[in-house]
């Protein structure tokens, strides 16, 4: 009996991505699960004297390369939901600790443009599985130039002094961790937790969906 309400009962759960039926609240598909590269352990970028771990849940690259695609460019915020479960899965699997959670933020005209912030998002869905709150702690203080197309040198020079913290006194000793949607070079990830470090964070990871390269 309890087999036969389950399927009289069922929610109509499809695969944002194909549309084909996902069978639970997932989101996806079993094959386009599958398409999904999954990343291993923490790497680490370091520069001006400072080291920062980065986590990053999967490749750049099919299912989740369609997905952020869709986040970013598409309102497809599904995808967000999605991705966020992703990871948080990624997050109790590694057992990663954090007191916080705050996101990389966009340029003011930027947001306007869009009308929303894609990582912030991410920090969102991530906030509502893990019942930490997600906190501004950084604005983008200058219009950068499009990091698609710059080298690996230019990105990081784009970036230098694109980011500012902000509500210092909050920042003091917390850890945190800091969403992004793709580790490309490292350099947005890199200078966001220069800036919380430098006004005081205890410590700061970063999180990212994905990740451009093996």
């Amino acid at each position: 009996m309890d087999c036969f309400f389950s399927v009289l009962y069922s929610a109509d759960y499809k695969c944002v991505l194909c549309g084909e039926e996902a069978f639970d609240e997932k989101l996806l598909c079993g094959s386009c699960f599958k398409n999904i590269s999954l990343c291993k352990g923490e790497f680490y970028v370091e520069k001006e004297n400072l080291c920062i771990k980065f986590y990053s849940v999967a490749y750049y690259s099919k299912s989740i390369k369609e997905m952020i695609i869709r986040l970013k460019y598409k309102r497809d915020f599904l995808c967000a939901e999605v991705l966020g479960n992703l990871m948080y899965n990624y997050i109790m699997k590694n057992n990663i600790k954090f007191d916080e959670i705050t996101f990389v933020p966009m340029e003011k005209g930027d947001l306007k443009r869009r009308g929303y912030n894609q990582s912030k998002l991410l920090a969102n869905e991530l906030s509502k599985r893990i019942k930490l709150p997600v906190k501004e702690y950084l604005e983008k203080n200058s219009k950068t130039s499009d990091q698609i197309g710059l080298n690996g040198k230019m990105r990081w020079q784009n970036l230098s002094s694109a980011f500012t913290a902000c509500n210092e006194k909050a920042i003091l000793n917390r850890k945190i961790i800091l969403v992004d949607d793709v580790f490309t070079t490292g350099a947005t990830g890199f200078y966001c937790a220069k800036n919380l470090i430098s006004n005081g964070a205890k410590s700061v990871i970063v999180l990212t969906a994905a990740k451009s390269s093996i």
